[in-house]
């Protein structure tokens, strides 16, 4: 028995297009006036005024910070004697630097560059950056004023300090 293909398999499709409505609410006309003043473009930019500069750290803060992480670097390479970080450091980082001092160190450090970022009159933060043979190493802390004393003439000490 052949069986020939004559097409009578094919059904018509079914309606698919829902009955009309009524327009909904939710359903504006795309002539009709928009209700914001929004015409398409976008928006232009707001002038925003510019942040106020950072305020200037203290010149006496600065070299604070410069002699004192050179100093620092110094005992860690144990070309200077721990007690001499009294004078430049809070004493719960003395302790903390002296366990760090090595004789196996890699050569000698160099420090390269200091920055000082004003918190407030009386905090700064210092960051920067020092070598030890080829590779370079990063430096990070917080000085903080404070009243000089006969052990710490400096009105500045070191309360925070990272050695990268």
């Amino acid at each position: 028995m052949t069986h020939t293909r004559t097409g009578r398999y094919v059904r018509p499709v079914a309606p698919f297009e829902p009955p009309a409505q009524e327009r909904c609410a939710l359903h504006r006309p795309l002539i009709s006036p928009r209700a914001s003043p929004h015409d398409g473009r976008s928006p232009r930019p707001v002038a925003v005024p510019p942040l106020p500069p950072p305020p200037r750290p203290d010149p006496t803060a600065v070299r604070f910070a410069d002699a004192a992480v050179r100093l620092v670097l110094e005992v860690v390479d144990g070309r200077r004697p721990v007690a001499q970080l009294a004078a430049v450091l809070d004493p719960a980082l003395v302790t903390a630097v002296s366990a760090r001092r090595s004789n196996a160190v890699s050569g000698t450090a160099v420090l390269l560059r200091t920055r000082l970022h004003t918190v407030d009159a009386d905090m700064a933060e210092l960051s920067g950056t020092y070598t030890r043979g080829e590779r370079v190493y990063a430096v990070a802390g917080r000085i903080v004023r404070r009243s000089p004393g006969p052990r710490a003439p400096h009105p500045w000490t070191i309360t925070t300090l990272w050695l990268g």
